[in-house]
């Protein structure tokens, strides 16, 4: 009878509460990883995690299963943060998706902790376990505050007034509690590496200090990886110390850090420096200068040279003290104006040559035709009908080259201030996706001025409809080129099915771009990615003048773009 009990009873499966206790919601997780994929594993515990909201009295097994629940779904949840981050140009629709979950996710988990957080009163004979949990608790919710913080910056936003709320909040639990400094693994199942409350606190507030616009997701992603290391070289103290303290916040507002320009204090004001962060960093530049690799000094395998160590040489100008406090701006003004932007190196190369075929035309039509009006007075008295024709044959080409200018497929942006060496604009984000940091633009004011060349530097999200575009111009000279690799031209085959090959090398097209820095005037070219190799000899033909020149050092990576220094090495007749 009792085998028969029990195989009945193993025939009906009992609706367990995954928040009943530990080993309830390991079991739990486990089925679920079983019989869902990622998408259905991440939904059903946020769904979890609102209902947990109803739970009442709230009990010290509750919290416990929260824990495990919490770290055994948190390689899934690391699946669905990596899939967003690795495609950056994902589609609207996909990056909108995931992103919502991503930050959904966070906010239901942050959620279901501040139940924990704000209880006051616990049972007496839970009150000991609730205080060795404090500090676990307290850790994982900021973790998700800041997990919420870094998404917002990933799509340029500045974080909603309540997360910062509720980061100074949990920092000034763990400070009355006295467990903000306690080290311990956030997920020991996933890596042992320790943090802390005040860890987790300060790794928000530096990641903070970088949003100015000027970087992008994988930049915002490294630095945030790199600061749970670096955190510890940080240190929170509650008074001012001149010299040495660089950022402050008021853990009574809700705002993040800000920058200190003045002795100030207050009870609730927190201050630190980073000199320490700095001097590690520094080692870390110089080991990498010296030829050491981004993975052995852990920086993650996905981190790349160059642009790991130029990202670390941002970083460390941007959080020196010198540079806070001697930066200065070009003074901005307000303007209203509509400007045309193209984007996109093929359009740009192509709006620059009609520039130049137009100017090389205009030229031709003033030198020629005068010339032969003036000796035509001099013969005849009059001006003969072929120099008439000729006249008009070259204003037919070039309202030609005007129209081919006018034909290049353009967007208007609206210019809200400028500066010396650039403008701010605000355009609406429908539209806009390929609106990136790094992106090349050509842009003018009209259809009859010349296109300058610029680059978007800075992007923040205004609010869900507009975007604002800090954009720097480069130059407003630059002079297509056609370029010819000297070193395809050796390697070619002599002939190919009995035609000769030799001088059929396809061209290049780039711009030749003056170059005024660092004391020193050079000649430049701006080319695409896949034309670049240091010390590669290229023909050069810009204006009917012919040169050939050895690339040299690189002066600014975009995404498909290099600009480069070159060296002239002989002017061709």
């Amino acid at each position: 009878m009792r085998g028969l009990f029990g195989s009945l009873t193993g025939m009906v499966k009992r609706e367990s509460d995954p928040l009943a206790d530990a080993r309830t919601a390991a079991q739990w997780v486990r089925d679920l990883k079983q019989e869902q994929d990622i998408a259905g594993q991440l939904a059903a515990v946020h769904e979890l995690a609102i209902k947990s909201l109803e739970r009442r009295p709230l009990a010290l097994s509750t919290l416990q299963a929260l824990f495990v629940i919490d770290e055994k779904i948190q390689s899934t949840f690391d699946q669905v943060r990596q899939q967003y981050i690795q495609n950056p140009r994902a589609g609207k629709a996909i990056e909108e998706k995931l992103w919502s979950d991503i930050v959904g996710f966070a906010r239901a988990m942050l959620a279901a902790y501040h139940p924990f957080v704000r209880l006051e009163d616990p049972r007496p004979e839970e009150e000991a376990g609730f205080q060795q949990a404090t500090a676990l608790m307290l850790a994982r919710a900021t973790h998700y505050v800041g997990i919420q913080v870094k998404w917002h910056y990933f799509r340029f936003q500045n974080p909603p007034s309540t997360l910062w709320a509720a980061a100074n909040q949990l920092y000034r639990l763990a400070e009355v509690s006295g467990i903000d400094s306690q080290a311990f693994p956030l997920y020991p199942e996933l890596d042992m590496q320790p943090t802390s409350c005040a860890d987790e606190f300060i790794r928000i507030q530096m990641l903070a200090t970088l949003n100015n616009g000027n970087f992008n997701l994988r930049q915002y992603d490294w630095a945030d990886r790199w600061l749970i290391g670096w955190s510890r070289q940080v240190q929170i103290e509650r008074k001012y110390r001149d010299g040495i303290h660089q950022f402050c916040v008021n853990l009574a507002e809700p705002s993040g850090p800000a920058k200190i320009h003045e002795a100030v204090e207050g009870d609730m004001m927190r201050f630190w420096g980073v000199g320490d962060l700095l001097a590690e960093m520094g080692k870390i530049i110089g080991q990498l200068e010296a030829g050491d690799s981004p993975a052995r000094l852990g920086l993650g395998d996905d981190a790349r040279m160059p642009a790991c160590l130029d990202f670390l040489r941002q970083l460390e100008i941007l959080w020196s003290r010198e540079r806070n406090q001697q930066s200065s701006r070009n003074e901005r003004t307000k303007v209203s104006k509509l400007i045309q932007v193209t984007s996109g190196l093929t359009a740009i190369f192509s709006a620059v040559r009609f520039d130049d075929e137009r100017a090389m035309q205009r030229a031709s039509a003033r030198n020629a035709p005068d010339n032969d009006e003036v000796m035509d007075m001099k013969l005849y008295g009059y001006v003969t009908d072929r120099t008439k024709q000729k006249l008009a044959q070259a204003q037919s080409r070039n309202h030609a080259y005007v129209n081919k200018a006018k034909s290049i497929e353009h967007d208007e942006w609206v210019v809200e201030n400028q500066s010396e060496g650039g403008f701010g604009a605000l355009l609406p984000v429908e539209g806009h996706d390929w609106v990136r940091l790094g992106v090349l633009l050509a842009l003018r004011n009209n259809d009859h001025e010349n296109w300058h060349i610029a680059v978007i530097r800075r992007l923040n999200r205004i609010d869900a409809d507009q975007l604002y575009a800090g954009v720097q111009i480069l130059t407003g000279t630059p002079v297509s080129a056609s370029m010819k690799s000297l070193e395809d031209e050796r390697h070619a085959p002599m002939a190919v099915d009995g035609i000769d090959t030799v001088g059929l090398v396809m061209r290049k097209n780039g711009l030749y771009i003056p170059y005024f820095g660092e004391g020193r005037r050079a000649n430049s070219l701006l080319l695409h990615s896949a034309d670049y190799a240091p010390g590669r000899l290229y023909q050069v033909l810009a204006r009917d003048k012919s040169f050939m020149v050895r690339i040299g050092e690189t002066l600014e990576k975009g995404p498909d773009w290099i600009w480069t220094i070159v060296e002239l090495l002989r002017r061709d007749a």
